[in-house]
């Protein structure tokens, strides 16, 4: 029944924000309380432990055994309402001007040389691990860029995500440690079995980045050869979308101030000295009193940037209510049941290219540690009595992390969605349209290297 109400749920979720039936935060909200509240009148669960569900998503939970604390989304949620405060400051402020303008200029009006650019500096931000910073640097740095050039922003979210899918499988990733926790494999093992895999796919998000270039030169009429440059009266005409929004708020004079708070915050948050929210709100305080010190235009600035700042965490926040009652409710360990029920024992060795295909949806909709101690773990002992090695299932389970950057479970997606302005199940289809070749690709990489036994 909860395998069926799980379902239910998912599809539900997806249906009523593809057709626009409800917002982002309503579908997130009241879709799984409307599954919580039939799963409460048809169990022995009560209300008050629905509101407990909710409540251990949105803010902490305490494993009773292990004593081991599971953060909810009011971190994530208030980071990406502090940093979206933040770099709108800094936007307004005139910080990203100049790497607009360099863009520009380097670019001669070529959107083929942005693509490739964003393409490969999100590969080198997405290094350290978190999805969150490497969507919020790569946003701040890119998305005026692609507004004043009049590039496609969908194109932006594909290319800032499709690295981060494939680098958060690096061994301080979560979904590597995960993995080999669950499976009880040595990281580092796990690692040198993924990584042909993982350089195979940046290939392709480099290839796709191009492809995408090549798509928008056709789009906004731009030549190859002699007379690709623009001429100067139209550079000009795109450096003033740059220099002309909103003069009155920049402040060119603070420059290197604004330029080495910001270095200085993104380096504390990379190396882990402090929460992000905490550097984001000082951050926030500090850009507001040194660049505008009358207190009537700091007060005007905050309500100007906070309909972008809300939306997004507001989005977070509400995805607690979708985590929190798929997986305290039961739901969330149904469906990695059933998960393990579609693959029959018959199929024996070839479980695991089975499993690894079937795993993407999964991995996709259930909290990344339901997935790998609920379906992984079961289904790695149910391979090991057909000759089937704990660390070739542990990379069968990572083939599905090519679906991951799609999941409405991870908070910064909606951050991204909404600053490039897209439903998030448009999102979704734009990402599996141009990114399912990286699971094939994944498949085809493990089997050649013997990481993953046909």
């Amino acid at each position: 029944m909860l395998l069926v109400l799980a379902l239910l749920m998912i599809v539900t979720f997806i249906f009523l924000l593809s057709k626009n039936k409800l917002s982002i935060v309503g579908a997130l909200t009241l879709v799984p309380l409307f599954f919580g509240v039939l799963v409460v009148l048809l169990t022995n669960s009560t209300f008050a432990d629905l509101f407990q569900w909710i409540t251990d998503a949105l803010f902490y939970k305490v494993d009773p055994e292990t004593a081991k604390v599971s953060m909810g989304v009011i971190s994530p949620g208030l980071l990406i309402l502090f940093a979206v405060m933040y770099f709108d400051l800094m936007l307004n402020v005139g910080l990203f001007d100049p790497l607009c303008e360099f863009f520009i200029k380097k670019a001669k009006g070529d959107p083929l040389k942005v693509t490739m650019a964003t393409v490969l500096t999100a590969t080198v931000v997405t290094m350290n691990g978190d999805t969150t910073t490497t969507i919020i640097i790569c946003v701040a740095a890119f998305v005026e860029l692609y507004r004043s050039m009049r590039m496609k922003l969908s194109y932006l979210a594909i290319l800032i995500v499709t690295p981060i899918g494939i680098f958060n499988q690096l061994p301080w990733g979560g979904p590597t440690i995960a993995a080999s926790t669950a499976m009880e494999v040595p990281i580092n093992e796990l690692f040198s079995a993924l990584l042909p895999g993982l350089l195979a796919a940046e290939i392709f998000a480099i290839f796709l980045a191009y492809r995408l270039g090549k798509k928008e030169r056709k789009r906004l009429g731009w030549c190859n050869g002699a007379d690709a440059d623009i001429d100067h009266v139209m550079m000009e005409k795109m450096l003033d979308c740059i220099r002309a929004k909103d003069p009155e708020l920049k402040r060119p004079k603070l420059f290197w101030f604004n330029l080495l708070l910001t270095l200085g915050i993104l380096y504390l948050l990379i190396q882990g000295f402090a929460h992000g929210a905490v550097l984001f709100m000082i951050g926030s305080a500090i850009v507001l009193t040194v660049n505008y010190r009358k207190v009537s235009i700091i007060n005007e600035r905050i309500d100007a940037i906070a309909s972008d700042a809300l939306a997004p965490a507001l989005a977070t926040f509400a995805a607690g209510v979708f985590s929190g009652v798929l997986s305290g409710s039961g739901m969330a360990t149904a469906l990695a049941s059933g998960m393990t029920m579609i693959i029959p024992d018959g199929l024996g060795a070839h479980m695991a290219p089975i499993y690894a295909v079937i795993s993407a949806p999964a991995i996709t909709f259930l909290p990344q540690d339901a997935f790998y101690f609920g379906i992984a773990k079961v289904v790695g002992e149910v391979m090991e009595q057909y000759g089937i090695t704990p660390l070739q299932a542990a990379v069968a389970s990572m083939v599905g992390q090519s679906f991951r950057l799609i999941s409405p479970v991870i908070p910064a997606l909606f951050m991204l969605t909404d600053s490039t302005e897209m439903n998030f199940v448009d999102f979704q289809k734009k990402y599996v349209k141009y990114c399912w070749p990286i699971l094939i690709i994944y498949l085809v990489v493990y089997a050649l290297t013997g990481a993953l036994p046909i």
